[in-house]
């Protein structure tokens, strides 16, 4: 594993700030800054980054951490993942053996997971030898000529190619130090029906890595250089790679993306290639599916506004009908762009050329607009049957959209289309969203759901290290009545220094780390002055107290029935010479009224 030290020299190298602001655009707030969560839809900024205590908390959704646990969650990274990301660009060095504890269960799949980086790395460097052999890869080279995809962009994406031989990867990689076993599970070799050993996956194919956003490869596309079926080959997947949760060209159109705040979306590899070699970088493809809620999230990580850029057949209509819901309440602005005559746009680009293309992306059409075109298009809007069933082909797409301003916007839209009363279509419309389920946000992690005094006396020791520091003398962390707070308690409190654990965000559970950086993002007005903390702190240390005396004496009372129902005067007599004693000796509460017990 990372050491310890090494994680916390990482951590305190990187400017949470910096690191959010190059995916979300952050607003100073007082001594905060506040931005639109990443994490879920929302129009009133709600998402936190206190530079002081290096933490970010959304108060919407409850997600919260460290620079780490923000890398991990915006690119999908492990804890060792995130840490290594975040010491490459701090240009901070790590131990060279930073990995799990072996004989853990995290640890070996760290382990796995690093081995198939690993031998994905190896395989992508012996396919680019392969293509640029003189005589193996002369045909792909060829290839690659024909379809106008110059060598600058042959080697930004890395592109090679996998020779007609049945074993040679395999070979290749078996000499490299990796097991048969291993070239198995990267999917980059089958084993044999006969049992005699395996063969490669990739055969006389032009090889197309695919990375993950921080530029790892982790899978292979495989394109054909003649009319052999099929066409396009590809990896399966992985540990290390889900088809529905990447983009491919991300890593590589991520800072265009940012610079020209729309990204374009295409079907293929080529397109995307094609596209980037004649200098429209801010392009992403799918990976053969239709748009899925992940790959969603990471393009709303970089832009508000989104271009979809499909085959004008029935297939690319169906793949943008059937991500519909996804896009419309996506929280960015999505819009089509039909190429004529039923061209993709790697054709289109050789055959037209630049500025063909940037003239067609300026004609591009709302999404629902276009949907709606779609939909009533079959219809006959002349006879009153026709505009009854284009309406109600229309509806149930209307009915997905959650902002109501938007999607009655698009209700006036139909009503004119098919020439209607706006009024009727919205009333049939809004028994269609009455009985539509809505997903929720998660619950707030506001203090009104804990314990009031355990949770300001936890925020009170966070905030204020000399007061865990009296805490400590005086109360257990057993005595919190929350499981989550009475985790935090131990480390702010109990942990070495009090106050000045060194535990990252990361490494604790999802629900700890929601409270505890809610807890350290929440500024209380009441701890306003030396003599305010010093009050806060007497009040909750005397509260905390009476609650345990109280307890105390619930338990003797009980201790006393028991005793009496036995008819054990003696034990009766010594628990009430207790009893007395505990009510003489409890200490008055603070003189003014606790706020928000």
């Amino acid at each position: 594993m990372i050491p310890e030290e090494s994680v916390s020299k990482v951590l305190a190298g990187t400017d949470i700030v910096q690191l959010i602001g190059r995916y979300v655009p952050l607003k100073p707030a007082g001594r905060y800054y506040k931005a639109l969560c990443p994490f879920h839809s929302e129009k009133t900024p709600s998402f936190t980054v206190n530079p002081e205590r290096q933490i970010f908390h959304c108060f919407g959704c409850g997600e919260g951490g460290d620079a780490a646990g923000f890398l991990m969650r915006q690119e999908h990274l492990n804890f060792p993942e995130a840490i290594r990301a975040l010491a490459d660009r701090a240009g901070i060095s790590l131990p060279a053996h930073s990995h799990a504890h072996a004989g853990s269960g995290t640890g070996q799949n760290e382990r796995a997971r690093l081995g198939l980086l690993e031998i994905h790395k190896v395989a992508a460097e012996f396919f680019r030898h392969q293509l640029h052999h003189q005589t193996v890869g002369a045909t792909a080279r060829e290839y690659l000529r024909s379809r106008g995809i110059p060598d600058a962009v042959v080697e930004e994406f890395g592109l090679g190619y996998a020779a007609a031989s049945w074993e040679e990867l395999l070979r290749h990689l078996l000499r490299r130090g990796f097991s048969k076993k291993q070239v198995e599970e990267a999917g980059l070799a089958l084993p044999r029906k006969d049992g005699s050993g395996a063969y490669d996956r990739f055969r006389n194919r032009l090889m197309i890595p695919i990375c993950d956003s921080v530029g790892q490869v982790i899978a292979f596309g495989g394109r054909v250089l003649d009319d052999s079926l099929p066409k396009y080959l590809n990896s399966p997947e992985t540990p290390i790679y889900k088809k529905g949760a990447h983009l491919y060209g991300l890593h590589l159109a991520a800072s265009a993306i940012r610079d020209r705040g729309s990204a374009l979306v295409v079907e293929g590899y080529f397109d995307l290639i094609a596209l980037h070699a004649h200098g429209v970088q801010h392009t992403v493809a799918v990976l053969g599916t239709a748009l899925t809620a992940q790959q969603i999230a990471l393009l709303r990580r970089y832009t508000t506004r989104a271009l979809l850029v499909f085959d004008p057949d029935a297939a690319g209509i169906a793949a943008a009908r059937r991500c519909v819901e996804s896009l419309l309440n996506s929280g960015l602005d999505w819009r089509v762009i039909l190429l004529p005559d039923g061209e993709d746009p790697d054709r289109f680009l050789r055959e037209r050329g630049p500025s063909a293309f940037a003239d067609a992306l300026t004609h591009s059409k709302d999404l629902m607009e276009f949907l709606l075109d779609q939909k009533v298009s079959g219809f006959n809007l002349t006879s009153p049957e026709g505009q009854a069933e284009a309406v109600n082909a229309v509806l149930p797409l209307l009915s997905t959209i959650g902002n109501e301003i938007t999607r009655q916007r698009y209700t006036e839209k139909l009503a004119r289309r098919v020439s209607l009363s706006n009024d009727a279509i919205i009333r049939e419309l809004n028994l269609q969203v009455k009985g539509r389920k809505r997903e929720a946000i998660p619950p707030s992690l506001q203090p009104r759901g804990l314990p009031s005094i355990d949770w300001k006396l936890v925020h009170l020791a966070l905030h204020h290290p000399g007061a865990a520091q009296r805490m400590r003398e005086s109360v257990r962390p057993e005595e919190l009545e929350d499981q989550i707070l009475r985790r935090i308690f131990q480390y702010a409190v109990m942990g070495p220094g009090g106050g000045q654990g060194t535990l990252s965000l990361a490494t604790v559970e999802p629900e700890v780390q929601r409270v505890l950086t809610q807890l350290l993002a929440t500024d209380l007005e009441e701890y306003d002055g030396e003599e305010a903390i010093e009050w806060a702190l007497s009040d909750y240390l005397a509260r905390i107290t009476a609650r345990r005396e109280r307890r105390t004496g619930e338990e003797l009372r009980k201790q006393m029935d028991t005793a009496e129902r036995a008819g054990d005067h003696a034990t009766v007599a010594r628990l009430q010479a207790q009893f007395l004693a505990l009510s003489h000796n409890q200490p008055p509460l603070a003189p003014r009224q606790y706020r928000g017990a």
